[in-house]
């Protein structure tokens, strides 16, 4: 008589195995999440330099604007400071749970500020924007004509 089916080492072998590739698949896509969470905060945190920059030069309000960083938030503010709890403050809060954000400024302090129809800045710098869940950074560079970069 032949016996049919499957035994117990068997099946704990192809249990093991789909653990295994399981585990393997979900750690690739954790990590791409993660990247494309940095790649998105990157993002934000240009857009919001520029937008800054373009009202100030706009002369929109006949004010200056600038950008507050702080994680897990960046602020977009009216005037030549920033001013926490401001209603006119628009904040953005970043993508990525393990986002750390490095200011490295000239002068110090956590704040970009542009001048009014010319778009300089005297606080032009750096901001390193990394996950440590990937060991990946992406920096964005201010320079001192308001001109932002990133790469």
């Amino acid at each position: 008589m032949i016996k049919r089916g499957f035994t117990i080492i068997e099946l704990l072998i192809v249990i093991s195995v789909t653990i295994l590739l399981s585990g393997i698949v979900l750690s690739s896509l954790i990590g791409f999440r993660k990247n494309q969470a940095l790649e998105k905060d990157t993002e934000i945190v240009v857009q919001l330099l520029n937008q800054a920059r373009n009202q100030t030069i706009s002369s929109k309000g006949a004010i200056a604007y600038g950008v507050h960083f702080t994680a897990p938030q960046v602020v977009l503010f009216r005037g030549a400071s920033f001013v926490s709890g401001s209603s006119t403050n628009q904040v953005t809060n970043l993508t990525s749970t393990d986002t750390i954000l490095t200011i490295i400024l000239a002068g110090g302090g956590t704040d970009v500020i542009f001048q009014r129809l010319t778009g300089e800045t005297t606080q032009n710098g750096t901001v390193v924007i990394s996950s440590p869940g990937i060991s990946r950074t992406k920096t964005v560079t201010i320079y001192k004509t308001g001109v932002v970069d990133s790469n």
